[in-house]
């Protein structure tokens, strides 16, 4: 299905259940539609990128399809990363993105972002709360019925901390029950050095982490060594794939952002600021060769 036209759409969803938390959510999925508007991703007021194929609000193909929910790094955003959303769209998935409050970029700019304990509590609400909305047509996105997903295919992933996240969605941590309804987990660049050895013990599910040799925010030495050394006879389903050259950004946009936001007008330099320091923190060579 690597050729699958693939399908975008964004909305506003609340938690009732939890003083009406307010999460953005992308959804990301494959259709049958070849042409209509191309999304555009408002990554901050005023500075906007286009999508590479994504068509806006279009009807998504016939399911049972797999549903994966994507959880975005610390001072991460939904939309970042949108090329990877977008490709496992194209490959048959519906890709559900939100934002964690407390820990998304505009959290942290602007000194309103959670502890480490309120972080991980809330996101494992928001990921259930997600799957919730989605299984039951509660998002009013009425071109995504319940009938698409396929329940006994309900995945979570994540980058950095969201790949915390998606461990942690399969285990429980901090008195909060996993969701039973994951049926396997992928961590990509996992920041893991946090996480108690009888977290990854509990991991029942298939697991997947993607390792960077060259990140040095999440080395492999302290945030994948560790864990794969519990967790890698635990699974007959379990993988490792180590990426020769792989930065902490590796399956994000940023590398994208680099290229086309400097060229952008009247961007604020708290944003330039921030990609530089993006890229103090990725191998050489990362502007050039993504």
């Amino acid at each position: 299905m690597s050729n699958q036209k693939v399908g975008h759409t964004s909305t506003l969803v609340f938690d009732t259940a939890r003083n009406n938390r307010a999460l953005g959510l992308d959804v990301w999925f494959p259709t049958s539609v070849a042409d209509g508007e191309t999304t555009t991703y408002e990554l901050l007021p005023g500075i906007s990128l286009p999508s590479g194929s994504a068509i806006n609000n279009v009807p998504a193909i016939a399911g049972p399809v797999p549903l994966i929910v994507w959880s975005h790094g610390r001072t991460g955003l939904r939309q970042n990363y949108s090329q990877l959303c977008e490709a496992l769209a194209r490959r048959g998935f519906v890709v559900a993105a939100p934002d964690h409050p407390g820990d998304t970029l505009i959290d942290w700019l602007t000194g309103q972002n959670a502890d480490d304990q309120t972080n991980e509590i809330q996101r494992l609400g928001d990921i259930s709360f997600v799957i919730n909305q989605l299984l039951s047509s509660a998002a009013g996105l009425e071109h995504l019925p319940d009938t698409l997903f396929d329940q006994n295919r309900i995945y979570v992933a994540g980058h950095s901390y969201g790949g915390l996240t998606a461990i942690v969605s399969a285990t429980g941590i901090h008195d909060i029950e996993p969701d039973p309804r994951v049926r396997a987990i992928a961590g990509a660049q996992a920041y893991t050095r946090t996480l108690p050895d009888t977290i990854p013990q509990r991991l029942s599910v298939p697991t997947l982490l993607l390792v960077g040799a060259g990140d040095l925010t999440t080395p492999p030495a302290t945030d994948a060594d560790p864990i794969w050394s519990l967790i890698e006879q635990q699974h007959p389903r379990n993988r490792r794939v180590d990426l020769p050259h792989g930065g902490h950004q590796a399956c994000s946009d940023f590398s994208l952002y680099m290229e086309l936001v400097p060229t952008m007008p009247d961007i604020p330099q708290i944003v330039l600021d921030y990609l530089e320091s993006i890229a103090a923190e990725s191998p050489a060579g990362f502007r050039e060769t993504w």
